[in-house]
């Protein structure tokens, strides 16, 4: 816990508030705490109207919008970066030159809380899902005023510096890692003390191994992974301090009745549930709180039947390997008309996001008969690769809404459309929630 005075009079440059305003939690803490906050966001003030007549009504000192000035920069006591502006970002080179200090909110958060114990998620994709399913299993552990679970996530609203005015010694946090940030934390030689892999980490998460954000464990740490994970450290020649914990699905009961839609889920429950377990959380709690567990919207969400044809979003796809998991997920029981198996209609596409999409390729043909696929730099970049796979009609669309009416008009009955990017957002698109809620609408409006 930081002292109340401790930001008082600071000068403090917030550059971005977050795709949806995630940031506005964290400069209105820093507003209270009696800093003199200046925001900066290369957006048009148009598009920001609304959030920055909310922070001025906090008292916010400052706001520039469509540029980042790098003088005003070398003003300022700390400049705290959105996740949308990356480290080596032109305006900073001045204030990095002059030892200003530049933080995203995860490390600055890590560099101030006094000694906690961090049970980190981080993998290419089910980071949200095992989060969803790990807080209210950890809630049952850290339930009293000794110890407390704080949780850190940047794509939530409630901030992650406010946490620093109530966290405490001993305290327990569960956070979200996405790959940029991995890198950061190794940088100032952190490591969680329970590391959760959801999945291998892509190459932008590290330097030179995919676990070198495990190098300051130490002996009474873990790392939770399934075999895939647990056998690539030591393809990497790593030997951890930590305890490795390998996981697998058939970890589940088949007597419980958990709502995951595939194999997926059920590998990501059992990363929730061997994490639940080191912290000695019996059994019984453990099945009634994953028997309460929902799936997460936008994540193979089912939208709506259409003539006995399921439309389904999975718009939080953003890589090649959850698209692959959606896929698999809704891999068909029992084959279609002509009894090959193949009842899904894929809709992906949109913007580069640097991944390599040859294992997504070859495991299409088995479940998927149509291909559609919506604008995108990422989709441009691909096009030849989308073009030939084998065995797989593949179709164009202008936009999403074209691309559900093309899906519809391809389907027959009992088939799936799986609305899964597996790109970026972009274009039209701000996020993934915006590309998903286009998908949902134009669903809905079909007869």
């Amino acid at each position: 816990m930081i002292s109340k005075d401790y930001f008082k009079d600071k000068r403090v440059a917030f550059i971005g508030i977050g795709d949806h305003g995630e940031m506005i939690s964290d400069i209105k803490f820093l507003i209270k705490a009696g800093a003199l906050v200046s925001v900066y966001d290369l957006r048009s003030e148009a598009r920001l109207k609304s959030d920055i007549e909310l922070l001025r009504s906090f008292g916010l000192a400052s706001y520039v919008c469509g540029s980042v000035p790098p003088d005003d920069l070398l003003d300022m006591d700390l400049i705290i970066l959105s996740h949308e502006y990356p480290r080596n970002s032109s305006f900073l080179a001045g204030a990095e030159k002059a030892g200003k200090t530049i933080e995203y909110p995860e490390t600055y958060f890590f560099k101030q809380a006094p000694p906690i114990t961090i049970i980190a998620v981080m993998g290419v994709c089910g980071k949200s899902t095992v989060m969803s399913m790990l807080d209210p299993l950890l809630e049952k552990v850290f339930d009293d005023e000794i110890q407390k679970l704080f949780v850190i996530d940047f794509k939530s609203a409630d901030g992650i510096l406010t946490k620093l005015r109530k966290v405490k010694s001993n305290d327990a946090v569960l956070a979200r890692i996405d790959s940029p940030m991995i890198k950061e934390l190794y940088d100032i030689h952190i490591s969680p003390h329970v590391a959760v892999f959801t999945t291998d980490l892509p190459k932008e998460a590290y330097r030179d191994s995919p676990f070198e954000i495990l190098s300051y464990q130490t002996y009474n740490n873990f790392v939770v992974g399934n075999d895939e994970v647990i056998d690539k450290t030591h393809s990497f020649g790593l030997q951890p301090k930590a305890k490795m914990l390998r996981t697998k699905e058939t970890i589940i009961p088949e007597t419980w009745d958990f709502a995951g839609k595939g194999p997926h889920d059920r590998e990501n429950a059992a990363l929730a549930i061997q994490v639940a377990k080191l912290f000695k959380l019996d059994d019984e709690i453990i099945q009634s709180v994953l028997e309460s567990w929902k799936p997460l919207k936008g994540r193979i969400e089912l939208v709506k039947k259409v003539k006995q044809v399921d439309f389904y979003n999975d718009t939080a796809s953003i890589s090649p390997a959850s698209t692959q998991a959606g896929v698999l997920a809704l891999q068909a029981g029992q084959g279609d008309s002509d009894g090959d198996g193949k009842n899904i209609i894929l809709i992906m596409g949109g913007a580069d996001v640097g991944q390599d999409y040859r294992a997504l390729f070859a495991t299409l043909p088995q479940y998927v008969r149509t291909l559609v696929v919506v604008p995108g730099s990422g989709t441009l970049k691909e096009r030849l690769a989308l073009r030939s796979i084998d065995q797989i009609e593949v179709k164009s669309a202008a936009s999403i809404e074209e691309a559900v009416t093309i899906a519809a008009e391809s389907a027959q009955k009992g088939d799936k459309v799986l609305f899964s990017p597996g790109f970026g957002s972009g274009g039209l698109d701000r996020t993934t929630k915006e590309r998903g809620d286009r998908f949902v609408k134009a669903v809905r409006g079909l007869k």
